[in-house]
């Protein structure tokens, strides 16, 4: 990743904190998460689509064009920044290069932080954030990513402002040394880390059942699944946040029986409709699409994550239909879906 635009060591550092970032699943899943760093005149930023913990050893980031994205942002000009493209890669830009470009620091780090997720999804969560880190840090009500939530942080954030969480959604920390920027985030997740849940299950439950193109999940991290806890159980079906959507789908669907769940199925394939990659059965647990990819797999482990997380003395702020159709129609995320 040859650059005249950057000096060399500042590039094999950021490429190894993306790595690093991207190798912390607590911090980042699948093609989620994104990195940036600027120089006077360009912007290196993640490619849409592309893994952090390939940083190392592929060629994952876009140089743009940072003069030309800060005016567009200045015009409100909604733009997938192609056009802005320096490097020759054939890659597409972060479908949240603007808000990159937004703000001013030159390195910016942005984490689908389990903990911060499970904080911010709350009614209450804005209230609850502030008194945890601080009146400093500036608090974003969910919009869908892109250039609406960069329009939204526009009359939020301030020169001086480091520290950003997006509500259902996940943390923007940004600075301009490296190291102190990437402790900054690591010490921000840790603040809000508290495994709340146990999994409250039935120990005789260890029934086997066989669905058509699934396979029962027993391992004892999915246990959770199989909870009678009914706070947890109505959440289940719901979503917390957009990758959850483009990668688990509008919900894990609840059924409550096994023949319901084969019903389920039988209406699905009927129509010719691809069947999602996990389902949950009441008092049989989970169960997996056999085509399920790897995106969907840590997409899963993040949403138990989260559900061991969630604490029920306030009140969950779940994405509503209207916002889980404008996620799954967005050609962004349909181009992202595709390249996973």
């Amino acid at each position: 990743m040859a650059n005249n635009n950057f000096e060399f060591k500042e590039l094999i550092d950021f490429k190894n904190t993306s790595y690093d970032l991207g190798n912390n699943f607590q911090l980042v899943q699948a093609a989620g998460g994104n990195t940036s760093i600027k120089s006077e005149n360009t912007m290196l930023i993640k490619a849409s689509g592309t893994w952090l913990i390939n940083s190392k050893k592929d060629d994952i980031f876009v140089e743009l064009d940072l003069a030309s994205i800060k005016n567009k942002i200045k015009m409100s000009k909604e733009d997938n920044f192609v056009e802005d493209i320096i490097s020759n890669n054939n890659l597409r830009p972060s479908t949240e290069t603007s808000f990159h470009g937004l703000i001013n620091f030159k390195y910016v780090l942005h984490a689908h932080s389990t903990t911060t997720i499970a904080n911010s999804i709350f009614h209450e969560s804005k209230n609850l954030l502030k008194e945890k880190l601080g009146e400093h840090i500036v608090y974003v009500p969910y919009i869908r990513p892109g250039f609406p939530l960069t329009m939204r942080m526009k009359n939020l954030i301030k020169n001086d402002t480091r520290i950003i969480i997006l509500e259902n959604h996940g943390l923007i920390v940004a600075g301009d040394n490296l190291n102190d920027t990437y402790n900054l985030l690591l010490e921000t997740h840790n603040k809000l880390d508290n495994v709340i849940n146990q999994y409250d299950i039935d120990i005789n439950i260890d029934k086997v059942l066989t669905i058509p193109q699934y396979i029962q999940k027993n391992h004892n991290k999915y246990q959770i699944f199989k909870t009678k806890n009914e706070k947890l159980l109505s959440v289940f079906s719901k979503s917390f946040y957009p990758d959850h959507v483009i990668f688990l789908g509008p919900g894990i669907p609840l059924l409550n029986s096994p023949d319901d769940a084969k019903k389920f199925i039988l209406e699905i394939s009927k129509k010719n409709f691809k069947l999602p990659p996990y389902i949950i059965i009441k008092n049989y647990g989970l169960y997996e699409n056999i085509e399920a990819i790897s995106a969907a797999k840590e997409m899963l482990d993040c949403f138990i994550e989260i559900l061991l997380r969630i604490d029920f003395n306030y009140t969950p702020k779940t994405l509503s239909k209207e916002q889980e159709n404008e996620l799954l129609n967005w050609d962004a995320e349909i181009y992202r879906q595709t390249i996973n």
